[in-house]
C-alpha cells in the first residue's frame, strides 16, 4: 500500500514480546482510558508509528508512537518517553487503569513497572498495524454488500478487525490482524468464521476455529499486500461456497 512502511519480520522473539506487551498495557491503561473519559468509548485505531484514539473533543488525540506517548491538539504534537504507565498517564492527564466497569482488562495495571519498548521491535509492530490497516481497509470496501462494521483496534485484544454482518450467519466472520498472542506469539492475519468452520485445509489456526497467515510468510512474499488480500479473499470465498453447497 503506497505510503505505508514495509512489513518486517520479528527480530528477537523475547524483545518483540516485551515490546508488544508494553504497547498492549499502554493501550488498555492509558490510551483507551483517555478516550473513555472523553466520550465513553474505548475503540482505538492505527496511526503512523503505532496506535491512537480517534479525534476527541477539541480535536485532541492520544496515542503511542514507537517509544513515546503522544498528545496532539490545537495543531501541535507533544511527546514523552513511554517509561511507566503512571508517567504516561500523567502526561496524558489521566490516572492509569482500564475502565474496569466495562470488563476486566487483559493486561495487569502495574503503574510503576518499566515499559520495556525496543525501538526496532516497535518499528516491526508499527509497520504491522499500519500496513494491515490499509489491507483490511481495502478488503472491507470489497464487502460492501455484507454490511461490514468499521475497522477497529480493540485495546483488550490489541488486534484490529472488522466483522461482516451478512444475513446468512454461516457467511459471517471476523477479518483481522493480531500482533500476536499466547497461541501464536508473532503477528498474523486471521479469518474467524462465526459458524462452523468449513472442511478445508485453509482453516489451519491451532488455537481458534479459523485460519491465520503469519508475518513471517507475509514479509517473505514478493508482494506482501497481494498475499494478504489473497488470504482474506480465500477465506471469504470458502464461506460463500459453504453457503451455496
Amino acid at each position: 500500500m503506497p505510503g505505508a512502511p514495509p512489513m518486517r519480520p520479528v527480530g528477537a522473539a523475547a524483545t518483540f514480546l516485551a515490546t508488544r506487551l508494553a504497547w498492549h498495557r499502554a493501550a488498555e491503561h492509558v490510551v483507551a482510558k483517555a478516550r473513555y473519559l472523553d466520550d465513553g468509548e474505548i475503540r482505538l485505531t492505527a496511526w503512523p508509528g503505532g496506535f491512537a484514539t480517534p479525534s476527541l473533543a477539541g480535536g485532541r488525540r492520544v496515542g503511542v508512537r514507537l517509544t513515546s506517548v503522544v498528545v496532539e491538539e490545537h495543531g501541535e504534537s507533544r511527546s514523552a518517553p513511554l517509561s511507566t504507565l503512571r508517567e504516561a498517564a500523567a502526561f496524558v492527564g489521566v490516572e492509569a487503569g482500564f475502565p474496569s466497569e466495562l470488563y476486566p482488562p487483559a493486561t495487569p495495571c502495574l503503574p510503576d513497572e518499566p515499559l520495556d519498548v525496543d525501538p526496532a521491535e516497535g518499528e516491526v509492530l508499527a509497520a504491522w498495524y499500519e500496513r494491515t490497516a490499509a489491507v483490511l481497509g481495502r478488503f472491507r470496501l470489497e464487502l460492501g454488500g455484507s454490511d461490514p462494521t468499521p475497522l477497529i483496534l480493540w485495546p483488550e485484544h490489541f488486534d484490529q478487525a472488522f466483522v461482516t454482518e451478512d444475513a446468512a450467519e454461516r457467511r459471517r466472520a471476523n477479518f483481522g490482524a493480531s500482533p500476536g498472542d499466547d497461541g501464536h506469539p508473532e503477528p498474523y492475519l486471521y479469518v474467524g468464521p462465526w459458524g462452523t468452520v468449513p472442511d478445508d485445509p485453509f482453516w489451519d489456526a491451532p488455537h481458534f476455529p479459523g485460519a491465520l497467515l503469519g508475518l513471517d510468510a507475509l514479509a517473505a512474499a514478493a508482494d506482501p499486500d497481494a498475499a494478504a488480500l489473497a488470504f482474506l479473499r480465500r477465506g471469504r470465498a470458502l464461506l460463500e461456497d459453504q453457503l451455496a453447497s
